[in-house]
C-alpha cells in the first residue's frame, strides 16, 4: 500500500461574479440595519431636547470654599459634547506620549485606561455626528463651557 507523502493542494476558489456580488448586496440591503431611520421634519433633535448645563464646580475642594474652575450655566448639549470630545482627544494624545515612558506592567494598565478614553470619545463623536450628518467636529469653539 502506497502512502501519499504530499497532501493535495488546497482547492482554488474562483472570485465571485458580479451577479453573486449583486445578490449578496440585495440580501444585505433587505436585512434590518442598525442605522436609525431619518426622523420626520417636525421631530426635534435629541440634543435640542436636552437641558442646558448648570453651574457645577469641576474639582470641589471643600463644600464651603469656592472653586477656581466651574462649568458655566447655559451651555447647550451640542457645545458641551464638542468640548468633551476635544478634552478626550487631548487625553488620547497625551496618553500615547506618556505610555512610551512607562514600564511594561504600568503600560498594560495604562493602555486599558486609554482604550476607555478612546471609546468614550467615539461615543461622544457618534452622538454629535448622528445629530447632523453634515456636521464635522471643530477643534475649538468660541463658547467654552469651562472657565
Amino acid at each position: 500500500m502506497d502512502k501519499k507523502l504530499v497532501p493535495d493542494p488546497p482547492t482554488v476558489r474562483k472570485a465571485p461574479s458580479t451577479a453573486d456580488k449583486g445578490l449578496y448586496l440585495r440580501k444585505l440591503s433587505d436585512t434590518p440595519s442598525n442605522e436609525p431611520e431619518p426622523a420626520p421634519a417636525n421631530t426635534p433633535r435629541l440634543l435640542d431636547t436636552l437641558a442646558f448645563t448648570c453651574s457645577k464646580p469641576v474639582i470641589p475642594e471643600a463644600p464651603y470654599k469656592p472653586t477656581l474652575f466651574a462649568i458655566q450655566p447655559g451651555i447647550n448639549a451640542q457645545d458641551a459634547l464638542t468640548y468633551v470630545s476635544n478634552l478626550l482627544e487631548t487625553a488620547e494624545l497625551n496618553g500615547d506620549e506618556i505610555s512610551l515612558h512607562t514600564n511594561p506592567v504600568e503600560r498594560a494598565l495604562f493602555w486599558g485606561m486609554l482604550h476607555s478614553v478612546e471609546v468614550a470619545r467615539a461615543v461622544v463623536d457618534a452622538l454629535l455626528e448622528g445629530t447632523s450628518p453634515s456636521r464635522q467636529l471643530s477643534p475649538a469653539s468660541d463658547n467654552h463651557p469651562i472657565d
